[in-house]
């Protein structure tokens, strides 16, 4: 796979804090920043992906907005959809709490 360069501007403190991570990981600092990016793509794809119902539900509700159905009512994460949101959001869900 071929590589492109390109640049980014941040603080000084961002910067040093970056190399610091990255020596301590055994990584350069593009590598480091790659796995961080790749990391963060899939945890936002996660989320689409669990909240895509919902997106597709209300898309379907506002079209038919005024004909007094609405769809999507139906439509709930399930218990599995809902821990992984939570866990990618850094909590534990309401679910878990209450058992």
């Amino acid at each position: 796979m071929a590589t492109e360069r390109f640049s980014i501007s941040m603080s000084a403190e961002v910067r040093d804090r970056i190399r610091e991570h990255a020596a301590a990981a055994g990584l350069d600092v593009s590598t480091f920043l790659t796995i961080a990016a790749q990391a963060q793509m899939d945890q936002q794809d996660r989320v689409r992906r669990i909240f895509k119902p919902f997106e597709e539900a209300r898309a379907e509700a506002e079209e038919q907005a005024g004909t007094g159905t609405w769809a999507g009512d139906e439509v709930e994460p399930t218990r599995e959809e809902r821990a992984e949101v939570e866990a990618i959001l850094g909590r534990s869900s309401r679910n878990e709490a209450a058992e």
